[in-house]
């Protein structure tokens, strides 16, 4: 498989002697969330990724910017089928990596957020050469169970769009919509434990490989008005368990900490933070700079 033209890509140089850091998005976003994060959008390319951020805008530093000031050649691309099957995009990360060769000298680190970090353990089940290092950021390893609950969630819709014309909140009416629609995505479904795809996923550990993940453990990341959804989710699911993802201390409103966790990775820490904000969070950046430095 070639890259298309349509695959936006964003490499800087950078020094010579150091590995290559490879960035790879999660589902539904694009490359801007990387290297121009101010500019990126969510939920159907309507809002600014900024809104999924509890500090609004604040300091949306990424890894990928930092790692670039610091003369580390880094390098990311926009998947073509963002919300498409996770194999789609492995080929494309084959592609990428088949095109910048001549940059790969000093090794390569694969950075993924969230869907990004299976991404990259799928593609290490096929080619492990040149890679030094794996982070994966918020990356369901064991899976996320929201895909289930959206049938649940889904009958809510309705008494929560009523609610909100009540109050006038056409931006909330609109923005939960968005929110039921990807929680009842394709992509979405290939993330549950049980589907195929985990079935396939293999724990294999190279040991040229440094690996090291991180987590988030609050759940405030998607809101209706003024509301977080996982305030949301304990009004409209009485009697059922309200699920690990969106549970204060045990997930990131999207990944459950415990899923979070890189099987064998030499480091995890769980951080404050939800689904978003760990790709901004300056604790975040400095684990995964000491890392780098360890390649």
């Amino acid at each position: 498989m070639k890259l298309s033209t349509a695959n936006e890509i964003v490499f800087c140089e950078g020094s010579a002697g150091k590995p290559l850091a490879v960035f790879i998005h999660g589902m539904g976003m694009d490359v801007r969330v990387w290297s121009s994060p101010a500019d990126a959008r969510v939920l159907g390319g309507k809002y600014s990724l900024s809104i999924l951020l509890r500090k609004g805008e604040g300091d949306m530093r990424s890894l990928f910017m930092e790692l670039a000031e610091r003369g580390f050649p880094v390098l990311a691309w926009s998947q073509l089928r963002p919300v498409g099957p996770i194999m789609s995009a492995v080929a494309e990360l084959q592609s990428l990596l088949a095109s910048f060769k001549r940059h790969t000298g000093n090794g390569v680190v694969l950075i993924g957020h969230s869907r990004g970090g299976l991404i990259a353990r799928k593609y290490l089940q096929q080619e492990s050469s040149p890679v030094r290092g794996l982070f994966t950021l918020a990356a369901p390893h064991q899976g996320t169970t929201l895909a289930r609950w959206a049938a649940v969630l889904a009958p809510a819709a309705s008494v929560a769009s009523q609610a909100l014309e009540k109050y006038k909140k056409n931006s909330a009416k609109s923005a939960f919509h968005r929110i039921l629609l990807f929680f009842t995505s394709t992509g979405l479904k290939e993330l549950l434990p049980e589907s195929p795809f985990y079935a396939g996923l293999k724990d294999l550990r190279h040991k040229s490989i440094l690996y090291v993940s991180a987590g988030g453990t609050d759940p405030d990341l998607f809101r209706v008005g003024d509301f977080p959804l996982s305030e949301v989710a304990r009004l409209v699911l009485p009697g059922k368990s309200l699920p690990e993802e969106l549970k204060k201390g045990h997930g990131d409103g999207m990944v459950s900490a415990a899923s979070s966790v890189l099987p064998f990775s030499a480091e995890h820490r769980d951080f404050p933070v939800n689904h978003v904000e760990i790709l901004f969070d300056k604790r975040v950046r400095e684990l995964l700079i000491k890392s780098m430095l360890t390649c």
